[in-house]
């Protein structure tokens, strides 16, 4: 029984089964109904389906419309097709970031193109929707794709259309822009065929100076051309129109109105027209202008040739041109010796580096560089000291420069020189010091002196203070008979030196000039009847030989002696005359008074311009040397205090000898008047003295002679000197007049007066003696009182003729 109900069962299992697959396969053949008419309509739509796998990286389940689309059949997708076939290179980008998203879990909606298995190109509207796993990744994706391709070449057609009429638009009105660019273009413009003008615009026009086109078309355009090209030139130049090749040229063309013009010219073939299209431009003033810079450039190259520096034109530091001052600083003759030589051949091996490196920077900065000392070397190998500058050429060519070097050599070595000599001050600024101050009081001691005796011995004492030795001499030497007479100082004078005077002849030697010996020294400082008056230094203590310095100062001081010696002797000769004079109770002749004031004059006036002359002119050329010492940077600052002070001694100096020079001989007397020059000597006076001076000449009329000028100047000269000596007065007054043929002058102080128990005493030491007999030579009277103050009082009264 058990069999039987499972054999039943079993019956009944195999018909349900059968039963059930055969509604599965009729519903199976239903779907597959359904998907082909599904397909076939959309196939009719161009509208294709897939499904691509990732797993196994294959596209599965493409629609019929799908093999349409692409070209390629389901057995091609089933060998494993690569996507990467399909899609157009220029879309690739785009799809691998579709496909970012589509990993990402999104659904994608776009456009791209495809190759077809023609190779045509389509574009396909794609949208894609992904399948994810339980892990997020995606498993697959399904898509449609409708081919657009007819619409958006359609799209595409419309585009064209469009822009086809743009394009016209675009070129109707580029070609009115073309026609006015040409109407109003400043280069002239021409178009010809077959050797005739077909059309000219403005410009061309203005440059050939026609008023209108009917002027100048259908003519030749050689016509215009002042020299004409051969037949044979005009054919070849004619080719070269039609390959291109025409290059632009310069031509001199005629005007309508016969003037020359210069233009440059070039022309252009146009095949499609067969016409010539010229074109050319006005350059009559640059040529001008070029004609000008070629005179200004032969201008500046003469220039450059008669410069007296020294110029080199290089480009990466090799020379193209040197001017003839380049040629002698490098003792060389013409450019070619320099061929074969760079810029670092005649720089100094240490100094190379940095000239390389200052010229590059020019080179490259477009900057001028800074005026520089430096050296350089000759062909020859000679080295010198040069300054340079160097600036660029930048319309001459890349890495060119202008080196522009001036020869110091001489300039460096009186720089050196100034420098020892400065540093030889320096160190011997006391000695100088000392040697100056002695000038200074030296002569300011001579005016006191109205003896030689006493001038000898001054003399003597001052070289034996300066030099430090007791072997100075002064000698008095006959010249025929070489008798040697000590007038001071030391009793035995250099042998040497005394040897020397006899060898020379003590009337052949100069006077003032220092003479060197193996023992010592001597100088001449004066002449008299026969005899030579002669310095003479010897002995160990003198320094051997005498720094310049020294015999400076030792020539200035016996000049100084000079100047008075023989005027001295002389006033000696005619004191002792005038001596004797006064020893027999004679009055001295009128005559003989006036020759010697008149000499006195003289001498004062020679020895105010010897002053001037000598002395004043060598302290004031000492005094700039000094301050030159002074004013510079690098002087020791320990040593400026004391150069100062030297410097104001000198001034001192320089004020006390013009002071001087000014009382021997009053400046502009006979110029400025009487008046004028008494102003400026109370002017002065009163600077020096404590005194008031009070002037009254209102009625007083400048119209007397020379001798009388000198005269009364003198006389009130050493009456402010006895005022300023003698008298301790506060207040003096001085009032000069003219009466009738008389001047008048009157003095009166408030001082001590004078005493008449001592007049006579007082008369000399006050040199009224002297007053008295300038007053008598100008045939006058003077008269001494004491004024109403207690002090003195003088009257005198001279003839104005």
């Amino acid at each position: 029984m058990a069999l039987v109900a499972l054999t039943i069962i079993f019956w009944i299992f195999l018909y349900r089964s059968g039963y059930q697959r055969k509604l599965s396969h009729q519903a199976l053949d239903m779907a597959e109904d359904r998907f082909r008419l599904l397909d076939d309509m959309l196939l009719t739509l161009d509208v294709g389906i897939w499904s691509y796998d990732f797993g196994i990286r294959r596209i599965q389940n493409t629609s019929l419309a799908f093999h349409k689309i692409t070209g390629y059949s389901q057995r091609d997708f089933a060998d494993g097709l690569p996507w990467e076939t399909l899609i157009h290179p220029e879309d690739m980008t785009l799809f691998r970031s579709l496909i970012d998203k589509l990993r990402q879990g999104d659904a994608v909606h776009t456009e791209y193109r495809i190759i077809h298995a023609e190779g045509e190109v389509r574009w396909v509207q794609v949208k894609m929707i992904p399948t994810m796993n339980e892990t997020g990744q995606i498993v697959r994706t399904d898509g449609i794709a409708i081919d657009i391709t007819t619409r958006f070449r359609m799209e595409e057609a419309l585009y064209d259309i469009t822009e086809c009429k743009k394009m016209e638009q675009a070129l109707k009105e580029s070609m009115n822009r073309y026609r006015r660019l040409v109407e109003v273009s400043p280069i002239a413009i021409a178009v010809c065929k077959d050797r005739k003008l077909m059309y000219v615009n403005p410009a061309g026009l203005r440059i050939l100076g026609a008023p209108g086109p009917e002027n100048i078309l259908d003519t030749d355009p050689w016509d215009w051309v002042l020299d004409p090209y051969e037949e044979w030139a005009r054919r070849r130049l004619k080719r070269l129109i039609r390959t291109g090749e025409v290059v632009p040229e310069e031509l001199a063309i005629k005007r309508v109105d016969g003037e020359r013009v210069d233009v440059v010219a070039t022309a252009l073939y146009d095949a499609e027209s067969d016409t010539i299209e010229v074109f050319f431009e006005d350059i009559t003033a640059r040529k001008s202008a070029e004609r000008a810079l070629m005179e200004s450039d032969r201008i500046n190259r003469h220039i450059l040739d008669i410069a007296p520096v020294a110029m080199f034109l290089h480009s990466d530091f090799s020379y193209i041109y040197a001017n003839p001052a380049g040629f002698s600083l490098l003792g060389i003759t013409d450019i070619e010796q320099l061929a074969s030589t760079s810029l670092q051949d005649i720089i100094p091996s240490d100094q190379v580096e940095f000239v390389i490196s200052e010229v590059e920077h020019v080179y490259e900065s477009g900057n001028t560089s800074e005026l520089a000392g430096n050296k350089l070397v000759r062909l020859d190998g000679t080295i010198i000291d040069i300054e340079a500058i160097t600036t660029p050429i930048p319309y001459i060519g890349r890495n060119t420069a202008l080196t522009i070097i001036r020869d110091v050599t001489e300039q460096k070595r009186a720089e050196r020189e100034r420098i020892a000599a400065e540093r030889l001050v320096r160190e011997s600024e006391d000695l100088y010091f000392r040697l100056q101050m002695s000038l200074d009081q030296f002569s300011s001691d001579l005016f006191g002196m109205v003896k030689i005796s006493e001038l000898n011995a001054r003399i003597v004492r001052e070289i034996k203070k300066v030099l430090g030795t007791d072997r100075v001499s002064l000698i008095q030497i006959n010249h025929h008979s070489l008798h040697i007479k000590i007038q001071g100082g030391h009793k035995d004078p250099p042998q040497g030196v005394l040897h020397a005077i006899h060898t020379c002849g003590p009337e052949h030697i100069p006077f003032c000039k220092l003479f060197e010996m193996s023992d010592g020294y001597f100088v001449k400082i004066g002449e008299m009847n026969g005899d030579s008056s002669i310095v003479c230094i010897g002995g160990e203590v003198v320094p051997q030989p005498m720094i310049q310095a020294q015999k400076i100062w030792l020539e200035t001081i016996t000049r100084y002696a000079s100047v008075l010696y023989d005027n001295f002797r002389v006033i000696e000769d005619l004191t002792r005359e005038l001596e004797k004079l006064g020893s027999s109770q004679q009055i001295m002749p009128l005559w003989l008074l006036r020759l010697m004031l008149h000499l006195s004059e003289n001498e004062r006036k020679r020895l105010s311009q010897d002053l001037h002359d000598a002395a004043l002119q060598e302290q004031i050329i000492w005094y700039r040397k000094l301050n030159q010492i002074t004013s510079d940077h690098e002087l020791p600052e320990h040593l400026r205090p004391q150069l100062e002070e030297i410097e104001q001694g000198l001034l001192d100096v320089i004020y006390q000898i013009r002071i001087t020079c000014n009382e021997l001989r009053p400046p502009l007397l006979k110029e400025e008047g009487l008046e004028r020059s008494l102003e400026a000597l109370f002017e002065f006076t009163q600077l020096r003295t404590n005194y008031s001076i009070q002037f009254d000449c209102s009625n007083f009329d400048d119209d007397i002679s020379d001798d009388h000028l000198i005269g009364l100047y003198r006389i009130v000269q050493e009456l402010l000197a006895n005022a300023t000596k003698h008298s301790n007065a506060t207040e003096v007054k001085l009032r000069l007049s003219t009466q009738s043929d008389e001047v008048n002058l009157s003095y009166e102080d408030n001082g001590i007066g004078i005493d008449p128990s001592q007049q006579s005493d007082q008369f000399n030491s006050m040199g009224i003696g002297g007053m008295k007999e300038r007053v008598r030579s100008m045939n006058g009277k003077i008269q001494f009182d004491s004024s109403d103050s207690g002090g003195l009082a003088v009257y005198i009264s001279i003839t104005a003729r």
